[in-house]
């Protein structure tokens, strides 16, 4: 294969270099350019199905609201019949000043016409006696005969054969009304298309004619049952709210299109529809005054064809489940749109909002019902279709105008590329012919380049070179020689210092001036560990080792001088001591220090041990010495000072004074059995017991005291199991935790008790909110007869810690003035 030439590699890669990201980033243009043209149609018509999702909802609010004001008008017109005479003369004018406007179809199919005409709101106004007879009714505008009034007391005998209003109005109080649901014989889908395909196209059909009733009872003087009043609302005026509403043509029609799924539709608190452009959808009574049922999955094909099948939303999840959802979620008075199919097969969205109403029957889910209004889907898309197509043909263009700057600009770069190749591959090779000659001993050979830029001074230096070429070369192999020598006494040297350093039971590493770790023993190694690598700076290694930062910084900064000194850190619960020194390396440090470390742990813990075995040694015998003495003539002052008490010739004054004198003795004798058991305390009894059942007994001999003393007392067990320890004397050291605690908070405050178990102990945590201990106070509060306070022996916390390490723990304390203090005891449960 053919190897390519510098000017050719130069040439191809310039070229790669220029002209890929050119041609990448194009293609990622033109890759980009189509997934925005996607996205941007995706979320125009995401955005038109939102808005006009929104715009439904709120329509469906704003009718619900409008049939809410509606109903709430009913109950005031029946309110006000009650108030007035019940005579024909005064009951037919009210009658005739309510109406309402009716807007609907007329003529044929080939010649239809709209007729607006004013009806009466109410079929009928009817007085009824107590027995449940009519009395005197109005119906559809004109007085009914008396013999054709009706005994309504049966619901045989009602307009629709199966009303039940009388006997639910006589069980109301006065005031109270009763609202019946939609009422009316059921029609039937060839009865209302008569002839037509679609209930758009049906004219001179049957027409739906229901009712629902609102009635009050009347109570004559002596308050009893006298009657009722009853206005029964025509279903045309409640068809009015939905029958005209066309989202699709934003305008309202005399008549909706079923088939596109644009209309609207109601339905009652129990999913009725009780307004639908298919009047066979209406729940409806048979003749017979028997209810039609629903439509559901197991109707008969018969009543499908025939349209026997009144809809009821709760039955309808078999065509859609999203149908028993908007039911539900309206009698949860919610708003809302979902996607739905309906009977036809319109794909829609459909917005719902609840018709809020309470009387009568429908106060049990506090609606009348809801209110839907349907969209077709596809409808929604047609503004984001077009907007898809302009931004289609504007990217187009712009990838057009790209494509042709992309081709201009490639052919511009091929140029350039070639020439610059070509001015550096040139001097380049004249230069490499001139190397070639030198590596073949040719030392006079010399290159000729003109260039003044870089190449011509890389010709310059060339030639230099090869004038100092022999020269140099003689020097290096003398120094050679002289570095051979040297690295063998360093070599013997080093294994001198190395061999000692590993000897000494001591650390000793070496640090620069920088603080980098130069040379570190063994003892080092296993004394830093991990971290102890070469190149390490200080601030890594002393991490863990309190301020051994700080006093290397110092050290090196020069800020304190040489020597040795004590160290003390706390690792893993214990301290340990050590004796660091630092040393110069050169005058003035100039080759950094030498930092030197040495373990005293072991030897610092015998000394201090001893010293206080000595001290508490001394300072049992003393107590123990000076109780025994004091209490044989204490005794007998006691004696004398009650006996002198109890004579009867010492005046108030004296008693009292006796009295005061009695209860120092009995304090100083308490002091004295404090130094008696301090001194030689009881021998630990361990026994099986649950520590949790032992601190809530203790902390209930304290309940009263901390009540009185308006400090909360509270305890959080942990899952601690049964082990062995003292009982009684974990019952002292606790008290002694609470008494402090109560002692430092007598204005009131909390005292916290918890439990826990960790890593083979039982831990007891005893927190306070008091005013906290003094920081130069924590290392001496468990020495004995160390105390603030103006009374007390100072020896409670001392005996709490003598008690803890019997059972082999540890207890420590955290504190800060202000912000309260935690006491942590450590018990071992095993051992």
């Amino acid at each position: 294969m053919k190897r390519l030439s510098l000017f050719q590699k130069i040439l191809v890669a310039t070229l790669l270099l220029s002209l890929i990201p050119l041609l990448v980033s194009s293609a990622i243009l033109a890759v980009n350019l189509g997934n925005v043209r996607e996205m941007l149609a995706d979320r125009i018509a995401d955005s038109a199905d939102l808005q006009a999702s929104e715009s439904l909802r709120l329509r469906a609010e704003q009718v619900a609201e409008t049939i809410s004001n509606f109903l709430e008008e009913c109950e005031a017109d029946l309110l006000l019949c009650t108030t007035l005479p019940r005579t024909p003369a005064i009951l037919t004018p009210f009658y005739e000043s309510r109406r309402g406007e009716i807007w609907r179809r007329d003529g044929t199919a080939a010649a239809p016409r709209e007729v607006r005409e004013w009806i009466p709101r109410y079929s009928s106004l009817a007085v009824i006696d107590r027995t449940g007879h009519e009395t005197f009714v109005i119906r559809n505008g004109k007085t009914v005969p008396k013999e054709e009034l009706r005994d309504v007391s049966s619901p045989a005998g009602t307009e629709f054969l199966s009303e039940e209003y009388f006997s639910k109005v006589r069980d109301l109080k006065g005031g109270e009304i009763y609202v019946s649901r939609l009422t009316g014989f059921h029609v039937s889908k060839a009865e209302q298309l008569a002839g037509a395909q679609e209930p758009e196209s049906a004219f001179g059909g049957k027409e739906y004619r229901g009712v629902i009733r609102f009635a009050t009872p009347l109570f004559d003087a002596d308050g009893s049952f006298d009657g009722a009043v009853v206005l029964s609302l025509d279903h045309r005026h409640l068809m009015e709210f939905s029958q005209h509403i066309s989202p699709g043509q934003n305008r309202l029609v005399v008549f909706p299109s079923y088939k596109s799924g644009n209309y609207a539709f109601l339905f009652d608190d129990e999913g009725w529809i009780i307004t639908h452009p298919k009047f066979w959808d209406i729940r409806g009574v048979d003749t017979r005054g028997r209810l039609v049922p629903p439509y559901t999955e197991r109707s008969s094909r018969e009543d499908i064809d025939t349209g026997r099948i009144p809809y009821n939303l709760d039955h309808a999840g078999f065509i859609h489940p999203n149908y028993p959802r908007v039911a539900q979620m309206v009698r949860e008075r919610k708003s809302g749109y979902v996607d739905i199919t309906n009977v036809g097969g319109a794909k829609k969205v459909m917005a719902f909002a609840p018709i809020a109403y309470g009387t009568g029957d429908y106060g049990r889910h506090g609606i009348f019902g809801g209110v839907t209004i349907g969209f077709q889907v596809d409808q929604f898309h047609e503004t984001a279709r077009t907007g898809a197509a302009l931004i289609n043909e504007q990217l187009r263009e712009h990838l057009r105008l790209s494509m042709l700057i992309v081709a201009v600009t490639s052919l511009m770069v091929v140029a350039c590329a070639w020439l610059l190749s070509r001015g550096v591959t040139r001097p380049l090779a004249m230069l490499a012919q001139g190397v070639s000659r030198l590596a073949d001993g040719e030392t006079g050979s010399r290159v000729e380049i003109d260039s003044r830029d870089e190449v011509g001074q890389l010709a310059g230096s060339f030639n230099r070179m090869a004038e100092e070429l022999e020269q140099r070369k003689n020097s290096l192999l003398k120094t050679l020689d002289e570095l051979k020598q040297s690295r063998r006494h360093i070599m013997e040297e080093r294994n001198f210092k190395e061999s000692v350093l590993e000897s000494i039971s001591s650390a000793i590493m070496t640090l620069s001036p920088e603080g980098l770790l130069t040379s570190v023993n063994g003892t080092g190694k296993r004394l830093l560990g991990d971290c102890a690598r070469i190149g390490a700076h200080y601030g890594v290694l002393f991490t863990e080792w309190g301020d051994m930062n700080g006093r290397v910084r110092d050290v090196l900064a020069g800020y304190k001088g040489y020597g040795r000194e004590p160290l003390t850190i706390e690792r893993g619960g214990k301290e340990l001591s050590f004796e660091v020194g630092f040393f110069p390396i050169h005058a003035g440090a100039a080759g950094g220090i030498t930092v030197t470390m040495r373990d005293e742990t072991e030897k610092e813990s015998y000394r201090e041990e001893m010293t206080r075995l000595d001290r508490l040694a001394s300072l049992g015998k003393l107590a123990a010495g000076i109780a025994h003495e004091v209490r044989n003539p204490l005794t007998g002052v006691s004696l004398l000072l009650d006996d002198l008490h109890d004579r009867a010739g010492l005046d108030p004054d004296n008693q009292v004074l006796m009295r005061k004198a009695l209860q120092e003795i009995e304090r100083v004798e308490r002091l004295i059995a404090a130094l008696l058991n301090f001194s030689s305390p009881p021998k630990a009894h361990f026994r099986e017991g649950d520590l949790n059942r032992v601190i809530q007994d203790t902390l209930l001999l304290l309940r009263r005291e901390c009540e009185r003393q308006g400090v909360e007392l509270a305890f959080t067990p942990g899952e601690v199991a049964p082990f062995y320890f003292d009982i009684e004397k974990i019952k002292q050291a606790l008290l002694n935790l609470i008494k402090n605690a109560l002692e430092a908070m007598p204005k009131g405050g909390n005292i916290t008790v918890r439990t826990a178990a960790a890593n083979g102990t039982a831990v007891i945590i005893v927190a306070d909110s008091g005013p906290g201990i003094a920081e130069g106070d924590l290392p001496l509060i468990f020495e004995p007869f160390f105390t603030r306070k103006g009374a007390g022996t100072g020896l409670g916390l001392s005996i709490t810690q003598r008690i803890v390490e019997e059972h082999h723990g540890r207890i420590a304390v955290e504190s800060r003035q202000g912000q309260g203090s935690t006491f942590v005891i450590n018990l071992p449960t095993a051992g």
